[in-house]
């Protein structure tokens, strides 16, 4: 087993997150509501990876 060195440099992870296909990145559908897709927030994560 190994240990995490404590003298390694950290290392900056950028997260991944598309702009949503359903508003185009706007945050509201068609009608001017919240789009349910992305919740408003204009990008949608992977599926793999759910938000934090």
């Amino acid at each position: 087993m190994t240990t995490p060195d404590e003298n390694a440099p950290a290392v900056e992870i950028t997260p991944k997150r598309w702009q949503c296909c359903h508003c185009g990145g706007g945050g509201l559908d068609s009608y001017g509501e919240t789009c349910r897709h992305c919740e408003g927030l204009g990008f949608c994560w992977p599926l793999s990876v759910p938000p934090a």
